[in-house]
């Protein structure tokens, strides 16, 4: 007779539907926080003190805060990704259109939530994250040559400019939403399509 452990539904939730409300709470009382105060102020007994729960159930999502804090960054490239395809799926046929559809996209996509928007402004500041963040602009680079410019990915030229564009559009964007920058969103979106466009082949 088998001695694991049942998981049996508590007032009807089961025990998997419980563990993923628990993450869910972990993830937007982190969030919270970045919003509120930044990434720094983000650790286990902080999140879990704003959740409402104990650390025993951060551990059963997250490794440690970095895990976390990664998990978060995921999601929002995630979202940045989909929306960017849309938006290429939407857009007239031309790379001055593309390159714009693209930018707008990103933008919305952050503005959308601000406590994503500071998250992605602070990821140059942490280790972890900046890991992250370093390969984000590798995937976004191909992802502009290929879908947007559609140029040759294994030109280093065309590799240059893609490498430009989407670096230099990752900290416009993060010193915008840092407030950095005095412009409204219009005016950014302008600025670094017609940038892109100047750069493009």
């Amino acid at each position: 007779m088998s001695s694991q452990p049942v998981d049996r539904p508590y007032r009807g939730i089961s025990a998997e539907d419980r563990r993923t409300g628990r993450r869910a709470r972990l993830v937007e009382a982190a969030l919270d926080l970045v919003g509120e105060r930044g990434v720094a102020i983000v650790t286990a007994e902080a999140v879990c003190s704003h959740a409402g729960l104990t650390k025993r159930y951060f551990y059963e999502s997250f490794a440690d805060r970095d895990a976390l804090l990664v998990t978060l960054v995921e999601d929002i490239l995630d979202d940045v990704r989909v929306a960017i395809a849309d938006a290429l799926t939407a857009s007239p046929d031309d790379v001055g259109s593309r390159i714009g559809a693209t930018v707008r996209a990103l933008v919305d996509t952050l503005a959308a939530d601000p406590r994503r928007a500071r998250l992605y402004a602070e990821t140059a500041a942490h280790e972890a994250l900046r890991a992250r963040r370093e390969t984000a602009l590798d995937e976004y680079a191909q992802l502009l040559l290929t879908d947007v410019l559609r140029a040759d990915r294994d030109d280093p030229q065309q590799q240059l400019r893609a490498r430009l564009v989407v670096a230099g559009t990752t900290d416009v964007v993060s010193h915008w939403f840092a407030g950095d920058l005095a412009l409204d969103r219009d005016e950014l979106v302008a600025g670094v399509t017609a940038i892109g466009v100047a750069l493009a082949p």
